[in-house]
């Protein structure tokens, strides 16, 4: 019989703890370290720099010419690419044309109200 009441009172102990826990004065919660505000967003934005075009130049060779600065493959690379020069979506270059290369992303963390 004793053995019984000791282990009800063990069981008892056990679930008002872990019910405190969970939602009374100490919550589980407390014991991780708080997340930073949540109206943070990552902002990417490339580093650019602009080249003229000469006759005979292609994407592969303006970007063998301008190797990036950051580690990006080049389906990214290209993407910010068109991203930054739209109007060549569907056309190619003209000679003495100004165009933007990435060179490298950043991304910073950007915290409004």
């Amino acid at each position: 019989m004793r053995t019984l009441l000791l282990t009800a009172a063990l069981v008892l102990v056990a679930f008002i703890i872990k019910i405190d826990l969970m939602e009374g004065s100490l919550p589980l919660a407390s014991f991780y370290p708080q997340e930073e505000s949540t109206n943070c967003e990552e902002v990417s934005e490339p580093q650019t720099i602009f080249v003229e075009v000469i006759e005979g130049d292609t994407i592969h060779s303006l970007f063998a010419l301008h190797p990036a600065k950051s580690p990006m493959t080049f389906p990214e690379r290209l993407e910010l690419f068109y991203k930054l020069n739209p109007h060549l979506q569907l056309q190619a270059f003209q000679p003495g044309e100004k165009v933007k290369l990435p060179l490298a992303l950043h991304t910073k963390k950007s915290c409004g109200k």
